[in-house]
């Protein structure tokens, strides 16, 4: 018998375990990260129930729309390089899809990069970079010296109002209103991009949340003169992504840990924040704590009745908890693919099955099933 040389495939994929009584049931979707194109819906039962298929690798994630059609943020490939990694987290397409794959609307941004979503305005939200003026490159701290962009350029992020015909409608840009003293990079990353916004999401007063990785620090910024409402810092999160709001006003966040300062041992865990002062509402670990862990992607949703569907994003582990914080579901992403050619990037030196987000819904939220 030939023994698969995948560690994570070699422990089993798709559905783990299912507690039906305790689950709140419903249909997963997910884009696996080196996928050709392809954003998967299942079941709770883990079956396959539809697929969607674009000529374009994910630039990291696809979600629903309201009324069923599907959000889908892809890469272009033919886009500039800025920095070696940037071939990595860059998408800039953003497509609506019909359930048949027609694609309904197109827009494209070069310096697109992580998340997008969209407005309930219509209109969509995405992360950028623009180039920083030596004299705020100068200001920037942290980070690995010398790992600055070739000709010492340091790129910083902006968040954009974008309608699907291409017209920049709202502009935010991170230098403008946070202080880099007072948001510094963390040592081990590279000073190419600063502060690395990793998610951008509306909140239901039209403000918006913006997360940075680099800097484990999530803002949110008021629509109105773009200041900054609240911010939650390092000394909370340690390389967060997807916080955004609940509807209750608090903040929820997947707190990935891996350079955590107040431990020795990396962990990840689900944190349901208090956004204005950083106090912990709830919180799910696993026991020991390092049994849950991803290093970087990753996202939590709260579902309707009080469980948390997780995406322990690097190991394509999607999993649900109660609020005691019992896995009562589990599933591992089967599909494994290497980044080659095609994607963007040289191929890597084996198969993965990541995924940068994953949602669940309901069977009511995609009508035409």
């Amino acid at each position: 018998m030939t023994v698969d040389q995948n560690t994570l495939r070699r422990r089993g994929v798709g559905l783990i375990a299912h507690d039906p009584e305790r689950s709140h049931g419903g249909l997963t979707l997910y884009t696996p990260i080196t996928s050709a194109g392809e954003i998967h819906l299942v079941d709770i039962e883990g079956r396959p129930v539809h697929t969607w298929n674009s000529p374009h690798p994910p630039g990291r994630q696809a979600q629903l729309l309201p009324g069923g059609n599907l959000f889908y943020a892809a890469k272009d490939t033919t886009g500039p390089t800025l920095f070696p990694i940037w071939d990595v987290y860059h998408g800039g397409i953003f497509q609506e899809l019909a359930p048949d794959s027609t694609v309904l609307r197109e827009v494209r941004h070069p310096f697109h990069h992580h998340d997008a979503s969209v407005l309930r305005n219509g209109n969509l939200l995405i992360g950028a970079v623009e180039p920083l003026a030596p004299a705020d490159a100068a200001r920037i701290r942290g980070g690995i010296p010398g790992s600055e962009a070739p000709g010492g350029v340091i790129y910083g992020d902006v968040v954009y109002e974008l309608t699907w015909d291409g017209e920049i409608v709202w502009r935010w840009a991170a230098i403008e209103h946070l202080d880099p003293e007072e948001v510094p990079l963390n040592r081990h990353f590279a000073r190419n991009h600063w502060p690395m916004a990793n998610t951008v999401n509306e909140s239901a007063d039209g403000s918006i949340v913006v997360g940075f990785r680099s800097a484990s620090t999530t803002v949110s910024v008021d629509r109105a003169d773009g200041s900054v409402r609240w911010r939650i810092g390092p000394d909370v999160l340690a390389q967060q992504h997807h916080p955004h709001e609940l509807p209750g006003g608090t903040l929820l966040v997947f707190d990935n840990g891996t350079y955590r300062d107040t431990t020795s041992v990396p962990y990840s865990r689900v944190l349901e924040l208090d956004p204005h002062t950083g106090e912990e509402v709830w919180s799910y670990e696993d026991n020991p704590p390092q049994n849950f862990f991803s290093p970087y992607m990753s996202s939590a949703q709260r579902l309707p009745g009080g469980n948390t569907f997780v995406a322990e994003g690097s190991f394509g582990r999607l999993f649900e908890v109660t609020p005691e914080g019992d896995v009562v579901w589990e599933f591992v992403v089967p599909q494994f693919r290497s980044f080659g050619e095609g994607v963007g990037l040289e191929s890597s030196a084996g198969a993965q099955n990541s995924v940068f987000r994953a949602y669940r819904y309901a069977a009511a939220e995609i009508p035409w099933l």
